[in-house]
This record gives C-alpha cells, sequence and structure tokens, in this order.
C-alpha cells in the first residue's frame, strides 16, 4: 500500500512497484486508507509506505501507528519525508519502537528504493 498526497509520487511508485510484479493499492488521503486497511474482507499488506506530511489530521506516523496495531506489527512501514529525518519530533524513539520499520527522506532514486524495499521488506513478489 502506497499512501501520498502528491498523485505524481503515487503515479510513479505505483508504476516502478507494479513494473517489478508487485501489486500495489495507491491512496491520496490516509484515512481512506486506514479504512480500507480494517475493513475485515481485506488481506494484510506486507508493506505500507506513506509520506509523513498527509492532510486531513491522520499523520504519516499516526497511520503508521494504527497500522501497526491493526496488524500486530506484521505489516512493515516505510515513512517517508521531504524534511532531514533528524527534524521529526522523537525520531530516534519511532525507530526504536518499530512503529516505523524505515525512514526514507524524498527525493530517493528509483533504483535505491527499489534495493531498499525488496531487500528489506518483500523478499517475495506479492
Amino acid at each position: 500500500m502506497i499512501v501520498d498526497d502528491e498523485p505524481d509520487i503515487l503515479l510513479s511508485l505505483n508504476a516502478l512497484l507494479r513494473g517489478r510484479s508487485h501489486s500495489v493499492e495507491t491512496f491520496d488521503n490516509s484515512s481512506e486508507a486506514l479504512r480500507h486497511l480494517t475493513s475485515r474482507d481485506v488481506t494484510p499488506y506486507d508493506l505500507v509506505i506513506t509520506d509523513y506530511r498527509m492532510p486531513g489530521g491522520i499523520s504519516g506516523l499516526d497511520l503508521a501507528t494504527r497500522v501497526k496495531e491493526h496488524t500486530r506489527r506484521k505489516t512493515k512501514v516505510i515513512l517517508m519525508t521531504a524534511f532531514d529525518v533528524s527534524s521529526i519530533p522523537g525520531f530516534s524513539e519511532v525507530l526504536k519502537s518499530q512503529i516505523v520499520d524505515e525512514i526514507i527522506q524524498k527525493p530517493i532514486s528509483n533504483d535505491k528504493l527499489i534495493t531498499i524495499i525488496e531487500k528489506n521488506f518483500l523478499h517475495n513478489n506479492h
């Protein structure tokens, strides 16, 4: 699952991952993503990639926390941000708590992103 309020990022990440035979769902709203994720008939995701700064009251970090609660920490979460990661309040504690499995600073090259995702999070194509 990819959650970002920027349509260009959703399109490019969707194309990038589908091009490597991964199943992808995209959401431009974290509230909609959360509703979808917590619906009964949805198979848990292996990975959620979310932007840190999202409109509508649920930040990427809030979404990550709820994803981890709902999936009993089985779903991995990558938090992306255009901010300097050290400027995220309590970011080292966030990583230690395992609410977020990886924090990636944007912009990031497609090759580097694919390497991070496939090496650390998607060992099998899903």
